[in-house]
């Protein structure tokens, strides 16, 4: 089972509103195909206190990163990347550089980058430690949506309504091995 997957080099990035369990699916995934995981944890801390950190962040070092990818056969599961600008920067009005989210997402395509975006039908009752995501979570997750017609890159789409992490990873797993499969075509 899951034999492409095994022969495919990886770079996946779990990438979708707050609280559909992005980090404790990452990190299973992680787990099952036997690659590193990576959470940029500086997120929280500038979230709220600095917005210009994340234009930063793709500008110098989600470029440097892939830069990085590019130059070497390293796989990694990210929980979040350079998507997660391209969604927070329109909900919350911040300032971005479209063309250097374009230039990632270009790269990435070719890299063969897949980004996994779970969401839910409704985020009723799942509450953020952000009062000002759980105001725009409806707006978030339309965002993602508009996203996946956006990027280049193969999307796989999770609905995590009933919050199954082994049928999530299954769901995963075989969405990868399609996607895996059908480029070697």
């Amino acid at each position: 089972m899951f034999s492409t997957l095994a022969a495919s080099r990886k770079i996946i990035i779990y990438d979708g509103p707050d609280r559909v369990g992005k980090t404790e699916q990452a990190k299973e995934l992680s787990r099952i195909l036997g690659i590193p995981y990576f959470k940029n944890n500086d997120e929280h801390k500038y979230f709220l206190t600095d917005p210009s950190y994340f234009l930063n962040a793709i500008r110098y070092v989600d470029t440097y990163f892939t830069s990085f990818l590019e130059s070497t056969p390293t796989q990694v599961v990210l929980d979040r990347s350079w998507p997660s600008e391209w969604i927070y920067s329109q909900a919350f009005n911040r300032n971005t550089d479209l063309s250097v989210l374009r230039e990632l997402d270009l790269r990435h395509a070719q890299l063969g980058t897949v980004i996994v975006i779970p969401q839910r039908t409704s985020y009723e009752g799942k509450l953020d430690q952000y009062d000002s995501i759980n105001e725009k979570i409806n707006e978030i997750n339309d965002l993602y949506t508009e996203f996946k017609k956006w990027t280049t890159c193969d999307v796989i789409s999770i609905n995590v309504d009933d919050e199954n992490l082994q049928r999530e990873m299954i769901e995963t797993c075989n969405a990868l091995e399609n996607i895996y499969n059908k480029r070697k075509k």
